[in-house]
């Protein structure tokens, strides 16, 4: 709106006839009341000097010169607070409400100068076309008509390019192609699996997207696996850090990309856990997609086990028992504990029968914190050797234990392990009254070790359990 008009300016201005001419039909033959971007731009002209992202500080905004009342009870407010703020296409999609509702007149002089009641042409029609995103090649910037993201087309999928990328990762925001509004919605945010990513922004790491994951390609795989054949996408570093930050999806069956491990494994909370040829059909992971990783990761993964507190059972059924996961070790929930203590409410996952089995022969880690996940029993205890060692207080804080976590096991395990009188035959303890590392021996005796047994191809200082003294104290010592 030109000076002159000013004292009109309150035509712009939402009132309760407005809302209502919002509801109300269009004229037959089609839309009452529209115009061409060009009037648009004439209407700009006259109101703003076609400034569309002009604020002068009047109270009216952008190139149409919108007061904030209006601009929000037409609904501008899902593009920008301020018209001013908006694209000059979004504040026409928003100046078609107010011409519907109030007609050519919310812009007293420039409305009429410019033909705004005259051309009934739709600005931006729903018809317009865009470019498929299947037309276009990798590395392409889309966005939709309707919203200022930006995601870069890598195999069919649309990945998130952050304001933080596109300097780092070169990405010329001049070439961005709109296409259609449902098909950028639409598009996957992963690339699919056994895509070759790297970071846009430079570096050597190399990547295989698996199920929205990436994971690490060493050197060695490279080439042993085959993935130097393959083409190697660049991707938006942010979007490659998130992924490189995800873990496979528990069910999903494993194997070795390079053929050199023939086994098979499953994934269960980002460990990969080993299945047996009898286990592959019997149990039904035949039936599930097998997935190609890189050799040293899957190395890695097999090398973990599930998180403490993860709630287990035997894949085939032929094992009823339930099991909770605690220091690397399955530890059995009696059928009290199942309801009482609470496993009954957290997932339950179907686990290969035999690594079940050996996972439930195993010791809790040495070091471990534990206590009676009921809450019957208020001690806790440190794990050595198989053994329960109670910590007093003072033996808690003064051992360091206070600054680990404590984890939850069933009261009737925790029972038997404190039951036992020593740790078990070969475990190293060290006890605050003394510099003497003791090795466990001869089932329930302890023998004196010298600074010679550690080292290289020895004994390693890093197994050694801090124990109470009391504990030590008991235990009989043998001479060499």
């Amino acid at each position: 709106m030109t000076a002159a008009t000013r004292t009109k300016k309150s035509a712009l201005v939402i009132a309760a006839t407005a809302l209502l001419a919002l509801a109300t039909p269009l004229a037959a033959g089609g839309q009452a009341f529209a115009a061409s971007v060009s009037t648009w731009d004439k209407v700009a002209q006259c109101e703003s000097s076609g400034n569309w992202s002009i604020n002068t500080g009047n109270g009216y905004y952008g190139g149409l010169q919108f007061s904030e009342s209006t601009w929000l009870a037409y609904g501008g407010s899902q593009y920008a607070q301020y018209p001013h703020q908006a694209t000059k296409q979004q504040q026409i999609l928003t100046a078609e409400k107010v011409l519907a509702a109030q007609g050519q007149n919310a812009w007293p002089t420039c409305g009429p100068l410019a033909g705004l009641g005259s051309d009934h042409a739709v600005p931006y029609p729903t018809t317009a076309t865009y470019p498929a995103p299947s037309s276009l090649p990798s590395g392409t910037l889309v966005k939709s008509p309707t919203g200022p993201a930006v995601k870069v087309l890598i195999g069919g999928a649309g990945l998130a390019v952050a304001g933080s990328d596109v300097t780092p990762d070169g990405y010329n925001l001049g070439s961005v192609v709109t296409i259609d509004d449902a098909a950028f919605n639409s598009l996957p945010t992963a690339p699919p699996a056994g895509t070759v990513v790297h970071d846009q922004a430079g570096g050597a790491a190399r990547y295989v997207v698996v199920t929205g994951a990436a994971l690490p390609i060493s050197g060695t795989d490279w080439t042993s696996d085959g993935y130097n054949t393959r083409p190697d996408m660049g991707v938006p570093t942010s979007w490659l850090a998130n992924a490189a930050a995800g873990t496979l999806p528990t069910g999903l069956v494993v194997m070795d990309q390079s053929g050199a491990d023939n086994n098979r494994y499953v994934m269960v909370d980002g460990a990969a856990l080993h299945i047996s040829g009898a286990e592959w059909t019997a149990d039904g992971y035949n039936t599930r997609t097998l997935m190609g990783v890189p050799t040293d990761w899957l190395k890695a993964a097999a090398a973990k086990t599930p998180s403490n507190g993860i709630v287990l059972m035997d894949q085939s059924g032929a094992d009823s028992n339930r099991y909770v996961m605690a220091g690397g070790a399955a530890l059995h929930i009696s059928g009290a504990e199942w309801t009482a203590d609470g496993y009954n409410t957290r997932t339950l996952m179907g686990v290969p029968g035999e690594w079940l089995k050996a996972t439930a022969a195993r010791q809790v880690a040495n070091g471990s914190v534990v206590k009676d996940a009921s809450g019957a029993d208020p001690s806790v205890y440190v794990m050595a050797g198989g053994m329960a060692v109670p910590l007093t207080y003072a033996d808690y804080t003064g051992l360091g234990y206070d600054k680990r976590p404590i984890t939850p096991v069933p009261g009737a395990w925790e029972a038997t392990a404190v039951a036992r009188t020593a740790p078990a035959d070969g475990t190293l303890l060290l006890s605050p009254d003394s510099t003497t590392v003791w090795q466990s021996v001869n089932n329930g005796s302890k023998k004196a070790l010298a600074a010679t047994d550690f080292g290289p191809g020895k004994l390693s200082l890093g197994d050694v359990v801090n124990v109470p003294t009391a504990l030590t104290a008991k235990i009989p010592t043998v001479t060499q």
